[in-house]
């Protein structure tokens, strides 16, 4: 039967439908899921990219360079270890002095018994609140009697000693001073009555380093520290009459002579050398004067004076 125009036309606007694919289902659904993800993954790293390359091709050539050759802002610091060497040169010549220059005690610097024994009074005599210039006129007459022979000082009376800090205006901590002397000496024999190698086994005739002693002597106890500056300051401490203060005094004056203590400058000390412009770091110091505990224990009594004459203006 023929079709009419009418019927093909009807035919034509009829629409075409493709037959369905049957959708995946268990393993190869979740693969086909998988696919999806990762171009979809693939295609927005692609966009960031071409947004970020758009974004170098558009920059200034000199802002390129500039991002490229960039410094982290720690670079860019001034360098707060610097030491002004002018400085430090002339707070060195004018104040930097051995700590026992001023008195008679021969061999001062060296790590005699009798010298580490003066610094330990030094330290002592001058932790308590009393002025510079008593403290170290009581330690000159300390040792003008002697008593930086252990065996001086163990047969000295009570009353002896606190005649000897009267001379040398030490009246208000005489009493108890003149005890504390005492007992030093008494701990001072038992603790360091004797010396002995690394092995246990005793020794004499050695020749007087900081790492060799003798009998009652303080040498003993760098020995027992084993050259430790944390142990050392430990066993200070256990000294009646040694706190604190007294004990970073010492580390100041005797790393000269005990080279494992340096380099130290106690903390008041050290904010005086900030206060001159000579920085905050100790490590710093260590380096400008060559790595030499002689002249880091220089600095330090320097800077103690500097501190305590209130010289620090004359630095800034």
């Amino acid at each position: 039967m023929a079709r009419t125009r009418a019927q093909e036309h009807a035919d034509e606007s009829k629409p075409i439908y493709a037959p369905k694919e049957p959708k995946p289902r268990g393993r190869s659904a979740a693969t086909a899921e998988d696919q999806r993800k990762t171009t979809r993954r693939k295609d927005r790293k692609r966009n960031v990219e071409d947004v970020e390359n758009a974004k170098d091709e558009q920059a200034p050539v000199s802002k390129k360079s500039k991002t490229a050759d960039s410094t982290s802002p720690e670079d860019t610091k001034p360098n707060p270890s610097a030491v002004d060497m002018s400085k430090l040169d002339t707070i060195l010549s004018s104040y930097g002095v051995h700590p026992l220059q001023d008195t008679s005690l021969p061999r001062r610097n060296e790590p005699t018994p009798e010298t580490v024994l003066a610094l330990l009074y030094l330290a002592m005599l001058s932790s308590a609140r009393i002025s510079h210039e008593l403290a170290y006129k009581s330690l000159q007459c300390l040792i003008e009697a002697g008593y930086q022979d252990i065996e001086t000082l163990k047969r000295s009376t009570w009353q002896e000693r606190t005649e000897v800090l009267t001379k040398g205006g030490y009246t208000r901590y005489r009493e108890k001073t003149a005890t504390a002397l005492g007992e030093m000496a008494d701990f001072i024999e038992k603790e360091y009555g004797a010396l002995y190698l690394n092995d246990g086994s005793p020794t004499q005739n050695l020749p007087l380093t900081p790492f060799t002693s003798t009998d009652n002597d303080l040498n003993n106890l760098l020995k027992k520290a084993d050259s430790s500056p944390i142990k050392v300051r430990k066993l200070l401490q256990g000294i009646k009459g040694i706190g604190k203060v007294g004990t970073d005094i010492f580390f100041d004056v005797a790393q000269g002579i005990w080279p494992p203590l340096a380099p130290f400058v106690d903390p008041r000390s050290m904010e005086t050398a900030k206060h001159c412009g000579l920085g905050s770091d100790v490590e710093a110091l260590w380096d400008a004067v060559g790595k030499n505990p002689v002249e880091m224990c220089k600095l330090s009594s320097a800077l103690t004076m500097v501190r305590l004459e209130k010289k620090e203006k004359e630095f800034r």
